[in-house]
């Protein structure tokens, strides 16, 4: 416990020396992201390779360089986020319909139709929410602000689901997938980010974002979107153990004593950083 609680202090040290400076350079999100996904596609391919699945490297390095290049682009040209984020999907999604066929193209040898999946699937699982965390910060109106609750969301439903679940927890809730995870847990997590996200929405963004909406409206939407996160955060959790679980491993990597990869960390994440861009959008309705 105690390596656990040393490395989940150096590991929110070290996000915080990206994320606190982006605020005034948003480049350093750019550059946060760039590490996370570069070492993420190293675990996810190690992982995948670990199960008897060969994702197309290659493929993954030319869709995350295009992922780059689109931001770099969209930044220099001072591009809208919804243009950033069509030109993402078009791209990359062109990429990845790309990918499930090339496998079985250039390898003739056996079915390789899998091997394209995974290839197709990494490179969106991967490059979707970095991407999103990278251009929301970049290149949306207080972007930054959007983005931290959807970024720390998931750590702090995993916090908060931690407790509930070592305190209270009693019923299972997918002894399949995920052996310790209890109906407890879940609503204590997904009811603790709620609030703390709620507080955070009425303190800073409510100011920041300069809503007209009524306070008591606005709490409850809060609370809701936190609520959401959470749900999305726990899926993000499963996924990644249905990954683990089919490939034989117990983590994906070692970086972090204690917690395991890079992966093992930005499981969750990578499905609540999305919200940040609906937070963007949604609150050009209420400003």
């Amino acid at each position: 416990m105690r390596q656990r609680i040393i490395t989940g202090i150096a590991f929110v040290i070290g996000v915080a020396m990206f994320v606190l400076p982006s605020i005034w350079y948003p480049i350093f999100m750019l550059l946060f992201s760039i590490i996370v996904g570069a070492i993420s596609f190293y675990e996810m391919t190690k992982a995948l390779k670990a199960g008897g699945l060969t994702p197309t490297v290659p493929l993954l390095a030319i869709g995350s360089a295009a992922s780059v290049a689109i931001l770099l682009i969209s930044y220099w040209r001072s591009l809208n986020l919804m243009t950033s984020i069509a030109s993402y999907a078009l791209v990359v999604l062109m990429m990845a319909f790309a990918a499930v066929v090339i496998p079985s193209v250039v390898r003739p040898d056996g079915n390789h139709l899998m091997d394209g999946l995974v290839t197709a699937g990494t490179l969106l699982y991967i490059t979707f929410p970095l991407f999103c965390l990278s251009a929301v910060s970049m290149l949306a109106d207080k972007g930054w602000f959007y983005m931290v609750p959807a970024l720390f969301a998931a750590w702090i439903s995993d916090t908060m689901a931690y407790f509930s679940g070592v305190t209270l927890g009693k019923h299972k809730i997918v002894p399949h997938i995920s052996p310790k995870k209890t109906w407890e847990g879940c609503i204590g997590g997904a009811l603790g980010c709620a609030i703390v996200v709620t507080l955070y929405f009425d303190i800073v963004i409510y100011n920041v974002a300069g809503i007209t909406m009524n306070i008591v409206v606005f709490s409850v939407l809060s609370f809701f979107l936190g609520f959401v996160m959470s749900v999305m955060s726990q899926l993000g959790d499963w996924l990644a153990s249905l990954i683990k679980r089919r490939v034989g491993i117990k983590d994906y990597g070692n970086i972090f004593p204690g917690h395991g990869g890079m992966l093992d960390r930005f499981d969750s994440a990578f499905f609540t950083i999305p919200t940040g861009v609906l937070l963007a959008f949604i609150s050009v309705f209420f400003t």
